[in-house]
Parts: C-alpha cells; sequence; structure tokens
C-alpha cells in the first residue's frame, strides 16, 4: 500500500495477488486483515506479510514488468534524441477516460482524479525538470485497432499528476511539448506510461524533426 499521512486517498492493491492496484479512500481502509466474524478481508487493508507496493519502482530499468515490458524499453520513442529520459508506468487496469465516451461530468471528475494521483504516485524518482517532451504511450490488452489520440484525456490527467508532483512547474507550451500519443504492445489489463525526456533550454519545436 502507497499512502503518506494526510493523503486523502491511499494506493492499494488485492493483497492476495498484488494486481488490481487502485486509489481508494483513506477512511475506507479497515485497521485489520479480519473481518468481525473472523473471515480475511481481500482488500483495504495494510497486510503485514506483503511488502509495500512500491511505484516508484517503475521509473528504474530494475523494476519487474507486465507482459512484454522488456521488448518495450528497447523501443526509442524519441528516435535518438539527446537529453535524460524517464519513464513514468501507471499501474494496469486503471479506469481510463476515452474523447469517445459519454460520462457524468462526476463520474469523469472521479476518474481523472484517480489517474492524476496515480502519475503523481508513479513519478515520485523524477527530478525537477524545467521543459520536457513527453510522449504517452496507450498499451492495450488486445491487438485491436485503435487511435491513440483519443486517450487524450488519459494522458492529460498524468501530465497534472506530473505537475501535481513537482516534476514540472506547470504543463504550458513553454515547458511541454506533447504528449504525443502512442500505441505501445499488449499488456494484460492495459496501462498508460509517460516517457519524458528532459529538454535543454535553448530547444526549440523545429528541432524535434517533427
Amino acid at each position: 500500500m502507497e499512502y503518506e499521512e494526510g493523503d486523502a486517498r491511499a494506493l492499494v492493491a488485492d493483497a492476495a495477488t498484488g494486481l488490481r492496484q487502485r486509489l481508494i479512500l483513506v477512511s475506507s481502509l479497515h485497521p485489520t486483515a479480519v473481518t468481525g466474524t473472523g473471515s480475511r478481508r481481500k482488500s483495504g487493508y495494510a497486510p503485514e506479510d506483503v511488502p509495500a507496493l512500491d511505484v516508484r519502482a517503475a521509473t528504474q530499468p530494475t523494476a519487474l514488468f507486465q507482459r512484454g515490458d522488456v521488448a518495450a524499453e528497447t523501443t526509442d520513442w524519441f528516435d535518438g534524441m539527446p537529453g535524460r529520459r524517464f519513464r513514468v508506468a501507471l499501474p494496469p487496469r486503471l479506469l481510463l477516460l476515452n474523447s469517445n465516451q459519454r460520462l457524468h461530468h462526476h463520474r469523469r471528475a472521479d476518474i481523472t482524479r484517480v489517474l492524476r494521483r496515480a502519475a503523481w504516485a508513479a513519478s515520485r524518482a523524477v527530478p525537477h525538470l524545467e521543459r520536457a517532451h513527453i510522449v504517452g504511450v496507450l498499451h492495450p490488452e488486445d491487438r485491436q485497432r485503435r487511435d491513440p489520440a483519443n486517450w487524450y484525456p488519459s494522458f492529460k490527467a498524468c501530465v497534472d499528476g506530473l505537475v501535481d508532483q513537482g516534476v514540472l512547474d506547470d504543463d504550458d507550451h513553454t515547458r511541454v511539448i506533447g504528449p504525443d500519443m502512442r500505441i505501445g504492445h499488449v499488456v494484460t489489463g492495459s496501462r498508460l506510461v509517460l516517457h519524458i525526456r528532459e529538454l535543454a533550454t535553448p530547444e526549440t519545436p523545429a528541432e524535434l524533426r517533427k
């Protein structure tokens, strides 16, 4: 479980499998792993025998990846461009926003909040950057054809999470190029990954070879 004092929500996963990472209200957490009738809880508590989730490991090259992620690490999304690079991988199986959806604004706000918070948690190991080029990769759960640009609302929420974390001061055009949206390899449960390249201060969009 990932939680800091004062947070309204905690990032949790199923105790038995470590899967289905999601944000839930701290007030909904249970203090023990056993119900009043003696049954073990499946989620909603911090298991003592399971190590805490380290979402920061998602940005490290030694992190454990989902199916196909090792192959993805050989993909040069920036085509040899200079600058330090960072990888921010959100947990799989999160609900994503699609521009084709027709959701109630409260539901849309809830999903946006979860994505933004998940990106905030996953980017803790990324240092502050003055400017950055961001490629957002959607790893789908199957090989159906997709238009990655339809997932812009999800990527936007993730970039806002980077700002919340202090990786970027803002996400306006003077500080951020992108997010450029791409389709990646298949991952069970699907996931979003942000590939971030630090931009030199004098670097201009013309130098991005668009």
